[in-house]
């Protein structure tokens, strides 16, 4: 019943973070796809917090000259928040890295005990935690849509601590060459 009164809540799909103003005229020649599921496909249970909680395999190709960085925010803009619900921050990805491989984002059950090659900088998710939190929507919320963006910037970020949504849209603003997204549903 809770999920069927908070369907007409949701941030919604103007509030991603590639939708905002500063990022609004920036190409979308990015193309994103996953081995995982395609694009507007449901999103497999072990990439949930019902299943295994694992980070999909993502792929980006299509990167303009002068990127010097990748940054990918995972969000749910179906969440009933006044932000979208974000999922994962990875930021700071060198070309020529072009994937993130399946599980490789640390969830918050293995963060401490993945070591990585290379490392991944993490960002936080919307619980405060440097870690992929698998979609979990308010059962009888109806189907979720999980935007896995991808952003090429032309230069890395640095920040003294682990960067939240806001902090890392306003370090990105001005340096965005190009974007590209794949989304994924899932409903419990």
């Amino acid at each position: 019943m809770l999920g069927k009164l908070l369907r007409v809540l949701r941030a919604g799909d103007r509030k991603l973070a590639m939708c905002r103003d500063e990022f609004s005229n920036i190409p979308e020649t990015i193309l994103v796809t996953s081995k995982n599921f395609s694009h507007e496909d449901r999103i497999p249970d072990r990439f949930t917090q019902s299943g295994n909680n694992l980070s999909p395999d993502l792929e980006w190709n299509s990167l303009p000259s002068g990127t010097r960085s990748v940054v990918v925010i995972v969000e749910d803009p179906d969440a009933p928040l006044p932000n979208p619900f974000v999922h994962a921050i990875v930021f700071n990805l060198l070309p020529p890295m072009t994937q993130i491989a399946e599980g490789a984002i640390p969830n918050a059950t293995n963060v401490r005990e993945r070591s990585l090659d290379p490392p991944l900088c993490l960002g936080k998710n919307t619980f405060g935690r440097t870690a992929y939190l698998g979609p979990a929507p308010i059962p009888g919320s109806g189907p979720h849509h999980y935007y896995f963006q991808v952003f090429a910037l032309d230069s890395e970020r640095m920040f003294q601590r682990p960067p939240g949504r806001k902090d890392i849209i306003r370090e990105m603003a001005g340096h965005v060459l190009a974007k590209g997204f794949l989304v994924g549903t899932y409903e419990r």
